[in-house]
């Protein structure tokens, strides 16, 4: 999923830019049941692999980081940090409530 398909697209003058104040990522809701996963030594600037580890693909890394209110996983991700999961079920819903289609 390509996450600029999220934001607004506004025009500022003459200038194409994405709206960042709003977008359709605040509207994730987690219904079911989270799991947790520990940051290790192998995960660190890696949050592609978090994902393929808990879902079995690479496709959901940035909602791990959006669930989790990490915004620079460069910077924020560290050895020992506990995430939280959601559940595929929420991911499979909020794809389908917003339209959002998987590449």
């Amino acid at each position: 999923m390509d996450r600029t398909k999220f934001y607004t697209v506004l025009t500022t003058n003459g200038v194409q830019e994405l709206d960042f104040l709003w977008n359709g990522l605040s509207h994730f809701v987690i219904n079911y049941n989270v799991s947790y996963y520990r940051v290790t030594e192998v995960d660190l600037l890696r949050p592609d692999l978090i994902s393929y580890k808990v879902y079995g693909t690479i496709d959901f890394w940035w909602i791990i980081l959006l669930v989790n209110n990490i915004d620079n996983p460069f910077k924020d991700l560290v050895v020992g940090t506990i995430l939280q999961i959601p559940d595929k079920l929420d991911i499979y819903e909020y794809q389908k409530n917003w339209r959002v289609r998987r590449l």
